[in-house]
């Protein structure tokens, strides 16, 4: 019988090394790591203003004022809202701050 082999984290070989070097790679990560407070904040960070967003969506600029002050929205909106910016919207997962699984699609 085959025995079961525990999975290998990044969370776990992160912790077997020297505090000092745990929180050097902490910084690094974080550098890489852009968050927003909002999409408007975001849309600004790109160099986008809400009319040229909207003119790219094919909607009126109210329509981006209206969506980047909702707190709740369809993914697929989002979805469009991002790729007009030349991004792309990824959905994971995470428990305990592991990403566990990653969505391709909804």
């Amino acid at each position: 019988m085959a025995s079961k082999l525990k999975p290998i984290t990044a969370k776990s070989i992160l912790k077997s090394l020297p505090e000092k070097r745990q929180k050097s790679i902490k910084a690094q990560a974080k550098a890489y790591i852009r968050e927003y407070k909002s999409l408007q904040e975001l849309r600004k960070s790109l160099g986008f203003t809400q009319h040229e967003l909207a003119e790219l969506q094919g909607v009126r600029q109210v329509n981006i004022s209206n969506l980047e002050k909702r707190g709740d929205m369809h993914i697929s909106t989002l979805r469009k809202y991002v790729e007009a910016m030349g991004c792309e919207l990824e959905i994971n997962i995470r428990i305990n701050h592991e990403t566990i699984a990653k969505i391709e699609t909804l």
